[in-house]
């Protein structure tokens, strides 16, 4: 599942030299593999294949400096915080690396990998993940990189032909990058080393109303803020200040940190063209809010 998930980080050109290096993007790509095959009740840990690898007589770890010692008296390394402690990342033996940059060398390989260490069953999904993961890979590149009214409407053309695991996977990498992992409402930011983050991408007119996926109709939202907007108890105002709905301060609730957030100006992308949309927000305030 690690190789598979480093095939997908060159075939998305994300890897630019012999190092393999421990990123949100390869420890996303490892933990949707690993929900594709494993048990749901059953979590990974990239720091296992990542350390034990090198095992296999391709895959070299290299030590940060002053970690020799360390790296090499080790038997294991269960621990994703050591492992980054110790290491800088892994390298392949230069002719695999050579290979990996040949797009039938890693079709090929793909296919070996999935062919003899999986069960026939699973084969055929893993080969649609791989796809899934390039294709929602290239739509967040598309969605990050329209910036006028006719890019927009490519945008929307290129849209049809993406299926929609793929559409929402990208969407969501795009607001995420946008927002640099932090909520837009309560400013929030937490990530796990191994990609996991505590913000989702909503929209802020439904996919289903406009079909509109530019990350200026979405903000990435932690979970409970996501739930909150979408449930239109709290709403941003054209000035991008928070407002919320009565109903969300009843008897009977007691809504914590979000009271806190009337009045506040939300966190916005460091680039304006990703700044929520002002008729979205209208929108939003005219359908979907609780007066």
């Amino acid at each position: 599942m690690l190789l598979l998930s480093v095939l997908d980080l060159f075939e998305q050109d994300e890897i630019k030299s012999n190092l393999i290096e421990l990123t949100s993007d390869l420890g996303e790509l490892f933990a949707r593999y690993w929900e594709q095959v494993m048990a749901f009740n059953r979590r990974g840990n990239l720091a296992l294949p990542f350390f034990h690898l090198q095992g296999d007589g391709f895959w070299h770890l290299l030590p940060k400096r002053g970690k020799e010692d360390v790296l090499n008296s080790a038997s294991q390394i269960r621990s994703l915080s050591r492992l980054e402690e110790t290491v800088l990342g892994a390298w392949l033996d230069e002719a695999l690396y050579e290979l990996l940059g040949v797009p039938e060398s890693r079709s090929f390989l793909r296919s070996i990998l999935i062919e003899t260490y999986f069960a026939p069953e699973m084969r055929g999904s893993l080969v649609e993940r791989s796809a899934i993961n390039h294709e929602a890979f290239l739509y967040s590149k598309e969605l990050l990189g329209r910036r006028n009214e006719q890019a927009v409407r490519e945008t929307l053309e290129w849209v049809e032909a993406c299926r929609p695991t793929a559409r929402d996977q990208g969407f969501r990498r795009a607001l995420v990058i946008a927002y640099s992992h932090r909520c837009a409402l309560c400013g929030l930011r937490v990530r796990t080393l191994d990609g996991h983050t505590v913000v989702d991408a909503a929209h802020i007119v439904p996919w289903s109303v406009n079909y509109d996926d530019r990350p200026a109709n979405g903000m990435a939202l932690c979970r409970t803020c996501h739930w909150t907007f979408d449930e239109g108890l709290l709403r941003v105002a054209p000035s991008y200040e928070i407002f919320a709905s009565a109903q969300l301060r009843v008897a009977s609730n007691l809504p914590g940190y979000l009271s806190s957030l009337e009045g506040r100006g939300i966190v916005r992308p460091s680039e304006e063209v990703y700044w929520p949309d002002l008729t979205s927000l209208q929108w939003h305030h005219k359908n979907i809010f609780r007066r």
